[in-house]
């Protein structure tokens, strides 16, 4: 594993970890529109960083290319890559 996989799951752990927290954090500000919008962005812009950084990194190590922005709008694949892989 290279040096900069680590760092990205590294930082996905880090995000990981703070869910939990965050939620209930979020839970507590929910009567607060301003500081509850505030909130759901910051953890909307964390989340995406991350998932970005995984997508482009998988695409630097089996060629595939995929704009990020494609992301928001592309159907979850992950169901029927497995599928597709599991079968003989």
């Amino acid at each position: 594993m290279h040096a900069r996989d680590r760092e990205l799951l590294a930082a996905l752990s880090k995000v990981n970890s703070k869910i939990g927290s965050v939620t209930v954090e979020l839970l507590t500000l929910q009567p607060d529109d301003a500081a509850y919008a505030a909130g759901l962005r910051t953890l909307g812009r964390q989340l995406v960083h991350i998932g970005v950084a995984l997508t482009r990194r998988a695409g630097e190590l089996d060629g595939t290319e995929l704009d990020p922005s494609a992301l928001l709008n592309a159907p979850d694949t992950e169901t029927h890559d497995r599928t597709e892989r599991s079968e003989p």
